[in-house]
């Protein structure tokens, strides 16, 4: 007798709802409500609030917005990509033993992408200068035009998770992991050669991404021919790469990898004794980090990307100031909301030393430290290579404030809610997250809320002109996150507080 087999989108809305019920947390499912509804309601009060803006900055923005498609355009590459092709809904090791089909895990990556915090932000910055740009807000005009908006970016999402699927299938192999490389190593210098012969607007008019603002165009001016040409045409090709995405998704599941005929183990030099405690659970905590295939390709993207990205647009200073903020966020989501699983099972083994608790928190601090820091910096050197001339040196100023104090602030949040609120994550597959699906959008919009006041507070001061208020301004930011940090290393002294970490973060 013949099995009929469930659609993808049955299992996929079933998984969904056993998601849900597992939420225990009232406050978790409140974070996911609001989380749904931030977006929509920021992208409302920009249109509003820019409805009276002069002609002159709306021409502007009209020139400066093919640069936010094309910012979004490689974002949806890069975070499948950095990903393994997606989140997950569940850990691999937790469905191995139900029949899921390809096309169901695919899908459900598409469903968890707005969990990304970048792809939020890109999304809703999308619909805001696009509605910005076509015109004066009207119900017809911007409604047809942000339409457009709404159907590229579900293309986008498809056309990105479908290519992460793919590679992902390819990087099973040697061979193919060092072909991916190489040709991520070309992609960079062509972007930086572009970068440096000054070649970006070119670039950015014959990218195809031009196109679909100009159907935005025709949508809010009522030329209805060259509007529904384009949203019929990026259906059907979404629905195409739905297709293509579940055949990605089904090849690189059942390709079998080469990762048992790697060597178990190899002999290496004996590294030299650290001076300190805290250097030797700080060397540990690094090598957690590279060991980690999410981490290590996370900490790269954060590194390298932002910094890239900023040279490309070519962003003025006051919008660097803004910058710093959204980055440190997506720092914090790396590993920063659950900072102990770093230790995972071995922290069992870590609390037993005699003295481990005080370096144990401090080590973990610093290195979640070194990260933010390096990704906030990397986006303003970035940005700063193309960035015309500020208007005055507190710009300036305030960028850096901001970078320090966003960085600052994201540690000190971070590490509270690794302390009360842990959870057990391997980190060791591609698609792994620190935290569940609901934890890490309830702690995006957390993190991205606070990030960008503190942003806005210091790019009202550089309005003043004057350098030295924006770092007189960034003490008592500076201060009130070294007391909240202060305060959870008081909770982590504790001994049950660290009994209930350790024993969440090796057992679950």
């Amino acid at each position: 007798m013949a099995v009929r087999q469930v659609s993808p989108n049955r299992q996929l809305v079933a998984l969904l709802k056993l998601r849900w019920t597992m939420i225990r947390s009232r406050g978790v499912r409140w974070g996911i409500a609001i989380a749904t509804l931030v977006p929509i309601s920021l992208v409302l009060i920009g249109l509003v609030s820019l409805q009276n803006a002069p002609e002159e900055q709306r021409f502007n923005l009209a020139v400066a917005t093919p640069t936010f498609y094309v910012g979004f355009a490689i974002l949806t590459l890069l975070a499948p990509l950095v990903s393994g092709g997606g989140y997950e809904l569940y850990p691999a090791e937790q469905v191995v033993a139900y029949p899921l089909r390809p096309a169901t895990v695919f899908r459900g990556t598409l469903v968890l992408a707005p969990v990304n915090l970048a792809w939020v932000i890109n999304v809703i910055a999308l619909f805001i200068v696009t509605g910005f740009a076509v015109g004066r807000p009207t119900w017809g005009g911007t409604g047809r035009a942000l339409l457009v908006v709404a159907v590229f970016v579900g293309f986008a999402t498809v056309f990105g998770h479908a290519v992460g699927w793919f590679v992902m299938g390819i990087r099973q192999r040697r061979r193919g992991r060092v072909s991916t490389n190489a040709l991520g190593i070309l992609l960079v210098a062509a972007a930086l050669v572009v970068v440096w012969t000054g070649d970006v607007v070119a670039l950015l008019e014959n990218f195809p991404t031009s196109k679909v603002l100009l159907a935005a165009y025709d949508g809010y001016s009522a030329h209805y021919g060259a509007w529904l040409t384009m949203i019929v045409g990026l259906l059907l090709a979404g629905a195409l790469l739905l297709r293509v995405g579940d055949a990605a998704a089904a090849w690189a599941l059942r390709r079998p990898g080469d990762h048992a005929d790697r060597t178990s183990s190899r002999t290496v030099a004996r590294r030299p004794n650290h001076r300190s405690e805290l250097l030797a659970l700080v060397a540990i905590d690094h090598a957690s980090v590279w060991r980690s295939t999410p981490l290590r390709r996370g900490v790269l993207v954060l590194v390298l990307v932002p910094g890239v990205i900023a040279a490309l647009a070519g962003m003025a200073w006051q919008s660097l100031i803004l910058v710093p903020g959204l980055i440190a966020a997506g720092a914090g989501l790396l590993f920063g909301i659950n900072a102990f699983t770093l230790d995972s099972t071995g922290s069992v083994w870590l609390s037993t030393l005699p003295g481990w608790s005080k370096p144990a928190f401090l080590a973990k601090s610093l290195v979640f430290s070194e990260v933010a820091l390096a990704a906030v910096l990397s986006a303003l050197v970035g940005g700063s290579l193309r960035a015309p001339d500020p208007s005055s040196s507190a710009e300036v100023t305030a960028a850096l404030a901001a970078a320090l104090c966003c960085a600052l602030v994201v540690v000190a949040i971070g590490m509270r809610s690794s302390l009360q609120h842990p959870h057990r994550a391997d980190l060791q597959g591609p698609r792994d997250t620190p935290a569940p699906p609901g934890v890490m959008a309830a702690q995006s919009i957390r993190f991205a809320s606070i990030t960008t006041l503190t942003c806005l507070y210091f790019a009202s001061l550089a309005v003043s002109g004057v350098w030295w208020l924006p770092i007189v301004g960034g003490v008592p930011v500076a201060s009130l996150a070294v007391l909240h940090w202060r305060q959870t290393a008081a909770a982590w002294s504790h001994p049950h507080v660290r009994a209930n970490v350790i024993v969440t973060v090796a057992g679950g």
